[in-house]
C-alpha cells in the first residue's frame, strides 16, 4: 500500500485551496494628505505646459501674420525661401521698375527682368512702377537664368524673386505696372495671362487711367 494520502475527499469532491480575501489597505490622514498635495503639484504642472503651448502657438501664428503683412506691405520677409536654380544676392540700387544693381561675390552687377517691360523715366507710371521694384526687392532678391543671360545692353537677365520667393516680374504684371515680355522666355506665357487680366480688369497705373 502507499502511504500517500487520498487525492479525494470523503465526499468524493476534490479539495481545493482556500481563497484569500484581498487585505484592504488603510492609508493613514498623513498618507492621504500627501497623496492630495502631490495630486495638486501635477495639475498646476500640466496647467503650466498648457499654458505655454498655448503661448508658443500664439506666437507662432503672429510670426505668421506678421510676415504675410510684411510681404503686402512690400517689406522683406524674415525668412529666405531659396529657389531652384536661383542666385541670392544683395541689392545695390534700384535703377527703374525693372532694371537694378546687384551685387555677387563682390561684383557688381545691373541686372533687367526677363519677363517685363516697365514705363522710362519721364514717361507716365515710371515713378509708380520703380517704387513698387523698390519695396518688393528690399535688400536682396533671388535671380534665376533662362534662355538668354543678357540682352543687348550687356545687362544681365533674370527672372527675379524676393527672398521669400515671390516673383517680382508677376507681381508688376499683375498690378498693372508692367507689360509682359512677349519675345521668349519660360514665363512669357503666364505673364502674358496676368497682363491681359490686369487689362481687362482696369488695374494698376497703366489700365486704370489714372
Amino acid at each position: 500500500m502507499s502511504d500517500l494520502p487520498p487525492l479525494r475527499s470523503k465526499g468524493g469532491g476534490r479539495t481545493r485551496p482556500a481563497r484569500r480575501r484581498p487585505q484592504r489597505i488603510t492609508l493613514s490622514t498623513r498618507d492621504v494628505m500627501r497623496q492630495q498635495s502631490l495630486s495638486k503639484v501635477f495639475f498646476v504642472i500640466a496647467s503650466l505646459v498648457a499654458l505655454i503651448s498655448l503661448a508658443t502657438a500664439g506666437l507662432r501664428q503672429t510670426d505668421r501674420v506678421t510676415s504675410t503683412e510684411s510681404t503686402a506691405g512690400g517689406t522683406q520677409p524674415a525668412e529666405s525661401r531659396l529657389l531652384p536654380g536661383a542666385v541670392l544676392v544683395d541689392v545695390v540700387k534700384i535703377v527703374d521698375g525693372d532694371t537694378l544693381d546687384v551685387r555677387a561675390s563682390e561684383t557688381d552687377l545691373r541686372v533687367r527682368l526677363y519677363g517685363v517691360d516697365t514705363p522710362e523715366r519721364g514717361d507716365h507710371c515710371f515713378k509708380e512702377a520703380t517704387e513698387r521694384t523698390r519695396a518688393l526687392a528690399g535688400s536682396r532678391v533671388q535671380l534665376v537664368p533662362d534662355a538668354r543671360l543678357q540682352d543687348s545692353s550687356k545687362r544681365e537677365l533674370r527672372y527675379v524673386y524676393t527672398v521669400g520667393g515671390e516673383s517680382i516680374d508677376a507681381a508688376l504684371v499683375r498690378e498693372g505696372l508692367a507689360l509682359a515680355w512677349r519675345e521668349d522666355g519660360s514665363q512669357r506665357t503666364a505673364l502674358i495671362a496676368l497682363e491681359d487680366q490686369a487689362r481687362a480688369a482696369k488695374t494698376g497705373c497703366l489700365w486704370s487711367g489714372s
